[in-house]
């Protein structure tokens, strides 16, 4: 290879933390170490040195045009090595000394975050404290950068188990957000590491959090249980006020969860703490029975009758395929379960069994109707997945097991690097609304319909009208969005396709994301948007599928439950002709959504004055409080940032305190 492909291989290497491919780079081209910027920083290279000054610490570097301390940061060559990482300590202090910017950052294809700033990189790559207490001396924040919830600096310390690292992230000032704290505590809890745990709970992490990996959308109780974690681990969330009683996005509690996983000691932490036994359904005993392994009791009770499965439960066949689990599969398919059930990462349970080398399993699912040939998110069928299970022999069988492969009839972008870049193109056409280049693409590459992100989250094009979850530059809405969907459609893109944005799960499909994300909001385009998903088959909610009837001018019949939420959400969305004929129709002024907000909640906390004085003219209720935050319609307005109307809101109510 020439210099300019060493170089190349030389930085790959470094960053990636392969000390042999990189060592024996440098074997080959000595002089990569003292005549080239970005490989001697990857290296922390004395040379390093003495190709920076003042005029160029800040200045982009190398392939991936990071600015100097990101490139050094971001290494992970030599990781233990005394000698590197004190040079490294150097080179961060000479760079940051000439100016360097200590909150510098850069997209990234590489995490579901999609964002990587220097302090991120020291904790989480090069696994570095001196550096990072070196970086928040110098001014980097704690909060840093843009952040959803994977990859910030707090969430990779936990994730590593740094608590070194912990403990100066911490003590920052400004101290990292309450969210990020809140972000790391699943991660402490799938590492059952009962000392992080009690430190993010003491630090202010919050125990009814309901973004963990496994907890079917719970709070932490229920990521807990699932894990499996230690007694020691419950009772520190239970010493914090995590809520026996909180449900899942199915209505189960954690005891319900752990009947079906025959989890004996945190059921019983959790009766003591006061969980109700009433909620614990026939279906979770069933369950229970089947990941026991009690074929006579599983039987015996589907005989009896279980009563109706909700969309979760059937996640449990992916759970037992996923353990390897053949006769927990097989018994579970003996019920009403669904043998093509897909979990929250997009994995059907067949290409499960498959990972889990499991042909029995396999055999299982197959009889009670699984698809061989579905896709997962990556755009493998089981058969792909079959490439990586086991050793030859075990691939073999479950070759055999599968059957041959049809031909493909859907892309695999991550395996074609041209259709992944135009993927890329088509994503910039769809936001920036440029329907002639993207009628373009899809006459090239017709597959790109229904194609899925090389990156982490999934999407396909069609999710990206969502603005909601992916790349932070693609989040916006152009005004032509309605035009885009129906392209999208008509070129053959599925309106119920999910992804893993957000960690993924049944609400992360296009209309499922659209309704949360502000963009459509601000265009005042999230029901024109989704009155043409509707068009084109995409499911809505009961409350979404009345609100664009709504919009559509069909009054009809307003279920009373339902127009209630709706009244709620249409506040959200800005729309105040909704508002108005919903009120009109006699709905409840003071009906509330889930978490027990009215619509003057969110019009306080959206500081829509007009909006607030239109709603207490009709008698909205000033004392009202929603059974999360236990906040009035005042202290909504003070959480949303509106000062003035929090306290006018407060005064008119009698109240002292804005909450």
């Amino acid at each position: 290879m020439d210099r300019e492909q060493a170089e190349a291989e030389l930085v790959a290497a470094a960053l990636a933390g392969n000390d042999e491919r990189a060592d024996s780079t440098l074997a080959q081209f000595p002089e990569l170490a003292t005549g080239a910027l970005t490989c001697a920083l990857v290296l922390a290279a004395p040379a390093a040195a003495g190709q920076l000054g003042p005029e160029n610490a800040n200045e982009a570097v190398g392939a991936d045009r990071w600015p100097p301390l990101l490139t050094l940061c971001s290494s992970r060559y030599r990781l233990a090595d005394p000698a590197v990482r004190a040079a490294r300590l150097q080179l961060a202090r000479k760079l940051l000394n000439l100016g360097a910017d200590p909150n510098a950052g850069t997209p990234e294809r590489d995490s579901v975050r999609g964002y990587r700033t220097v302090l991120g990189a020291a904790v989480g790559r090069a696994r570095h404290p001196q550096l990072v207490r070196l970086l928040l001396a110098q001014g980097a924040e704690a909060a840093d950068g843009p952040t959803l919830y994977e990859g910030s600096a707090m969430w990779e310390a936990v994730r590593h188990r740094d608590r070194e690292t912990l403990e100066a992230l911490l003590a920052a000032e400004p101290p990292p957000p309450q969210w990020h704290l809140c972000h790391a505590l699943p991660q402490a809890l799938r590492f059952d590491d009962v000392e992080l745990t009690r430190r993010l709970l003491r630090a202010g992490a919050d125990p009814n959090w309901t973004m963990g990996a496994w907890g079917f959308g719970g709070n932490c109780l229920h990521e807990a249980v699932v894990l499996g974690v230690r007694s020691a681990v419950l009772e520190a969330l239970l010493e914090h006020d995590s809520q026996v009683e909180f449900h899942d996005r199915d209505g189960r509690t954690p005891l319900a969860l752990a009947v079906c996983l025959n989890r004996d000691a945190a059921a019983g932490l959790l009766r003591a703490a006061g969980a109700g036994e009433e909620e614990v359904r026939d279906v979770d005993r069933w369950v229970g029975a089947c990941f026991a392994h009690d074929g006579e009791r599983a039987r015996r009770m589907l005989a009896g009758g279980i009563g109706e499965l909700r969309p979760a439960d059937h996640l449990w066949l992916c759970r037992a395929a996923r353990n390897g689990a053949a006769q927990a599969v097989a018994l579970l398919l003996q019920g009403p379960v669904d043998a093509r059930s897909v979990d929250d990462d997009g994995q059907p349970a067949i290409h499960l069994a498959v990972l889990a080398s499991d042909a029995e399993g396999c055999r299982a699912l197959l009889a009670g109707g699984a698809d061989p040939w579905a896709l997962n998110y990556a755009g493998q069928t089981a058969l792909d997945c079959a490439g990586d299970a086991g050793d030859r022999a075990t691939r073999d069988k479950l070759a055999r097991v599968l059957g041959p492969a049809p031909p493909r009839t859907q892309p695999v972008p991550f395996d074609d690097l041209e259709l992944a870049a135009a993927f890329e193109r088509a994503a910039d056409a769809v936001v920036d609304g440029d329907l002639r280049s993207l009628r373009a693409l899809l006459r090239e590459r017709p597959e790109l319909s229904t194609a899925r992100s090389s990156r982490p989250h999934r999407c396909t094009l069609l999710h990206y009208l969502a603005a909601n979850g992916v790349e932070g530059e693609r989040q916006r809405t152009p005004a032509n969005a309605v035009a885009v969907i129906d392209l999208l459609l008509a070129a053959g893109s599925d309106p119920n396709a999910s992804c893993y944005t957000y960690r993924g799960g049944p609400g992360e499909t296009v209309a499922g994301l659209l309704v949360g994300s502000a963009p459509p909001k601000q265009a005042r385009l999230t029901l024109p948007m989704l009155t043409a998903l509707a068009r084109g088959g995409a499911r809505l909610d009961a409350v979404y599928t009345l609100l664009v009837r709504l919009y559509a001018g069909d009054r009809g019949d307003l279920a009373a439950e339902v127009a209630g939420r709706a009244l709620v959400e249409s506040v959200t969305l800005g729309e105040p002709r909704l508002v108005d004929a919903l009120l009109n129709a006699g709905v409840d002024i003071d009906s509330r959504r889930d978490d027990g907000a009215t619509a003057l909640h969110l019009a306080a906390f959206d500081g829509d004055a007009a909006l607030v004085k239109e709603l207490l003219a009709r008698g909205a209720d000033l004392s009202l409080r929603d059974n999360v935050f236990h906040g009035t319609p005042a202290g909504w307005a003070h959480a949303g940032g509106h000062t003035a109307l929090g306290n006018r809101l407060a005064e008119r109510s009698g109240s002292r305190a804005p909450m």
